[in-house]
């Protein structure tokens, strides 16, 4: 089998930081858990921020193949995602294509492109849809905000994903009201697709106990 070899993690939700620390302590590959940019009207004023694009789950990326067994021993793990006919949960197919497209952007989804029709229809124009093989459901103008399916490991999944409207020109217009960033989901967005050095006392106390399997080893 060739790479790469890519898988997903089903994780506690709220704890990915935690699993993508420990990807990398125990060299398992590069860890990513997406993100979206949100856009809220609060108090009359557009504010941006980053959030999970599908929360409670992480892709793994490595050049080798890992035996599964290793990531059954890491904490906060539920379960690795697999075909019944794919023990060891290499994605495939479309899935994979997702897992690729996500790495592609460096696991970082902005606002989505969009087009307003003379009927006043709202039209997602954004490529980076297709290259995630998403289909718009439904548009919510208020809100800014479109509602898509994606397909992983064959089950739908509605994400919320807020766009902008651009001209014909492909460039976005200004917004009438001003748009306030504020500070990312746990200080710092670098979490999502990259390993921070702030392992805490306790989680650096697990690993150093724990030691890997032998070669053979059941998990």
């Amino acid at each position: 089998m060739e790479g790469p070899f890519v898988r997903c993690l089903m994780v506690e939700t709220g704890q990915e930081k935690t699993v993508l620390q420990l990807l990398r302590a125990r060299k398992l590959g590069k860890g990513m858990c997406p993100q979206r940019t949100r856009i809220r009207k609060i108090r009359g004023i557009w504010r941006q921020d980053q959030v999970r694009l599908i929360p409670g789950y992480v892709f793994v990326y490595s050049d080798t193949e890992i035996p599964i067994r290793f990531y059954y021993r890491m904490e906060r793990l539920l379960k690795v995602l697999r075909y019944d006919r794919e023990p060891e949960g290499y994605l495939q197919g479309a899935d994979l294509e997702l897992a690729l497209a996500l790495n592609s952007l460096d696991g970082r989804l902005g606002l989505l492109d969009a087009r307003e029709e003379e009927d006043g229809f709202i039209r997602i124009t954004d490529p980076r849809l297709e290259a995630l093989g998403g289909e718009v459901l439904s548009v919510e103008r208020r809100k800014r905000l479109a509602r898509v399916r994606i397909s992983l490991l064959g089950e739908p999944r509605i994400l919320p994903m807020n766009y902008r409207l651009t001209g014909e020109d492909g460039q976005p217009l200004t917004p009438t009201e001003e748009i306030v960033i504020d500070m990312v989901e746990d200080e710092t967005d670098e979490w999502l697709t990259a390993w921070t050095p702030d392992f805490s006392d306790e989680l650096m106390e697990k690993i150093d106990m724990e030691e890997p399997p032998e070669e053979g080893e059941e998990r």
